[in-house]
């Protein structure tokens, strides 16, 4: 397996999507959190907004790094975001995947108060969440709560609509 020390543009299917794969390591973290802010920056995300989206997509990349892969494993998370834009509703759909395998080696769970809550926290501030296990790997999906439409610049607007995509069925590209 390669190992990948910087984040990794990947070219999604549609230009405005946020595709990226990255090391399942703890310094993939900020990255994370950095192309998520400027991406929804880019399409006009509303601040408190977008700090949803970004700290619950870092939660989904962080359990990758605690959890998917056995220790001294190298391993990937793939993200792969986009913008469904329905009768001028718009939401982040967000898909965080990895090809570990989650339990067997997983260490003594810790203290409830120390950690624990990432499951929560993403479902808190996304709208939907559904987790998607297999012998593949793991593919979190999340959705978020609905914005007005896109700020317009002038006469042309910052973002197009995106092709209507059903959350729970993520494209096909997405787990590639």
């Amino acid at each position: 397996m390669t190992t990948i020390h910087e984040p990794r543009a990947v070219r999604p299917e549609h230009p405005d999507d946020l595709m990226t794969v990255l090391p399942a390591e703890p310094g993939s973290l900020r990255p994370v959190r950095r192309l998520v802010r400027t991406w929804l920056a880019g399409h006009g995300w509303p601040e408190d907004d977008a700090e949803d989206v970004e700290l619950a997509v870092n939660e989904a990349a962080a359990n990758v790094v605690d959890h998917a892969y056995r220790p001294g494993t190298e391993g990937t998370v793939t993200l792969h975001a986009w913008i469904r834009d329905t009768a001028g509703a718009r939401r982040v759909v967000a898909t965080v995947i990895d090809r570990g395998r989650w339990g067997a080696h997983q260490p003594a769970t810790p203290p409830a108060h120390t950690r624990g809550h990432g499951l929560a926290v993403m479902s808190g501030c996304m709208e939907e969440m559904h987790i998607q296990r297999g012998t593949a790997g793991t593919t979190v999906v999340l959705v978020s709560r609905p914005v007005g439409a896109a700020p317009v610049v002038g006469a042309a607007p910052v973002v197009g609509a995106a092709p209507e995509i059903s959350a729970a069925d993520p494209p096909a590209s997405a787990g590639a």
